[in-house]
Formats: C-alpha cells, sequence, structure tokens
C-alpha cells in the first residue's frame, strides 16, 4: 500500500509540473522499458526513439495524464503500444501488432554463485530450455508476472487480453515448465531467480 501511495504522490507531482519528480520517473522507469522493449526488438534505436517519446509526451500532456497508483504498469502499457506501432510500420503493415505473431525474447540474469550447485545449474538449464519453448503470449506473461511483479490485471492490461486469458496464460505456463524439473515445487524460486 504504501508504494501505491508513493507512486500516486509521484505521478501527482508529475502532473503539477514538478521536474524533479519526473527526473525520479524517469531514472526508474525508462531502464526497465528499455528492457522490456528488447524482448520484441533488437533494434536499440527503436527502443530509445519510443521510450524519449513516451517520456517527451509526458511532459507536454503532463496536465491531462490521468491517475495511476502504478507508474510502471501505466508507462509499460504506452510503451508497448508505442512500440508495436513502429514495428508495424517496419517489419509488416499487414501484421497486426498485437497478434500472437510477434517475438518475444526472455533473457536470463542469474548470479554465479547460484549455478555453482550442480542440481540447481540442471534444473535452471532444463527451465531455460522449457522457456524458450513456451508459446510467446505465455513468455511474455511469465515474464511480466515473475520479473515486473506486474498483477492479473495489469498483464491482462498490457497484453490486451481479459484478466481470465491472462491467468490461463500463467497457469498454462507455469503446467508446462513443471514438467520440465524434477522437483516442481521449486519452479517458482527458480523462476524468481533467474528473473532477479
Amino acid at each position: 500500500m504504501q508504494a501505491q501511495l508513493k507512486d500516486e504522490y509521484k505521478w501527482n507531482q508529475l502532473r503539477q509540473g514538478n521536474d524533479i519528480y519526473f527526473s525520479m520517473i524517469y531514472s526508474e522507469s525508462a531502464p526497465r522499458l528499455y528492457r522490456y522493449g528488447l524482448k520484441f526488438t533488437q533494434n536499440r534505436d527503436t527502443i530509445e526513439d519510443v521510450v524519449q517519446d513516451l517520456f517527451s509526451d509526458l511532459i507536454k500532456n503532463r496536465e491531462t495524464l490521468g491517475e495511476t497508483d502504478n507508474i510502471l504498469f501505466y508507462l509499460m502499457r504506452a510503451f508497448k503500444r508505442r512500440l508495436f506501432r513502429i514495428l508495424k510500420k517496419e517489419i509488416n503493415p499487414d501484421v497486426e501488432p498485437l497478434a500472437d505473431n510477434y517475438s518475444f525474447r526472455v533473457t536470463y540474469s542469474i548470479e554465479q554463485e547460484i549455478i555453482k550447485n550442480e542440481e540447481i545449474h540442471r534444473q535452471t538449464l532444463n527451465l531455460f530450455g522449457a522457456l524458450e519453448k513456451l508459446p510467446v503470449r505465455q513468455k511474455e506473461a511469465i515474464y511480466l508476472k515473475y520479473r515486473e511483479g506486474m498483477s492479473y490485471h495489469e498483464i491482462a492490461d498490457i497484453m490486451e487480453i481479459s484478466i481470465e486469458s491472462s491467468r490461463n496464460l500463467v497457469c498454462k505456463a507455469i503446467k508446462s515448465l513443471r514438467q520440465s524439473i524434477h522437483t516442481p515445487t521449486q519452479l517458482i524460486q527458480l523462476l524468481n531467480l533467474i528473473f532477479k
């Protein structure tokens, strides 16, 4: 609850023209938006342009911005829509940008100490392989849930699907991933480690 109040407060300060809070929001959110963009395209210039345009529009339209108590969610949703509009123009104007035929790359950050344990190392490698085999929408839902800590409602909004569909995507992915490791009870722990 305290984090929500903080986000709501920072956002309201931004809306009122406080540049300090704009800078704070930018420095907290821009790297995460950039990392999220890399899941869809390796064109770093495009990602940087979309991030810059998004924040530029925040400054220009700050007085008309809606309220939010979750800044990252608000920005990720807007960022993905903008990025997909550009990717649609660059790649194939006939492709619907939010259909299932986009790519989503999963990269992992895991510390060397974790890899020292042979069993965890083996299970982590199995999990990496299983993640790569997931359908693209399941990969994205798992990333949003375990890397970005989004709720099912937020995942649904970002992916432009129903809340029930977001739950189903995560559940199906978890079910599929559980089959890839010998100790399924460790799955959530491993996901939290690799998406750290």
